[in-house]
């Protein structure tokens, strides 16, 4: 039974992590809670399909979407110094 809320949580997490990422000001949380999703949801992907491969999936997509934020931002710095 404990391996069952174990993934409910990372799909919560992960969930969670997503909605943080798509707003840049939660980023650092939405980072933090996309990487424990992810650990917890490969944890728990191998032994049972459905909320532990979710939260796998979702936590790397937050992950993804934090990437694509750094990215966009960093590229801003970098065509244009006058900004810093």
């Amino acid at each position: 039974m404990e391996r069952v809320h174990q993934s409910a949580a990372a799909w919560g997490l992960g969930l969670a992590a997503c909605l943080c990422n798509l707003l840049i000001l939660f980023l650092p949380v939405g980072l933090v809670l996309g990487l424990i999703a992810f650990i917890i949801g490969a944890v728990h992907s191998g032994r049972r399909r459905g909320s532990g491969n979710a939260g796998m999936l979702l936590g790397g997509l937050s992950l993804l979407i934090a990437v694509i934020w750094a990215a966009t931002v960093g590229a801003v710095f970098w065509f244009d110094p006058t900004l810093l």
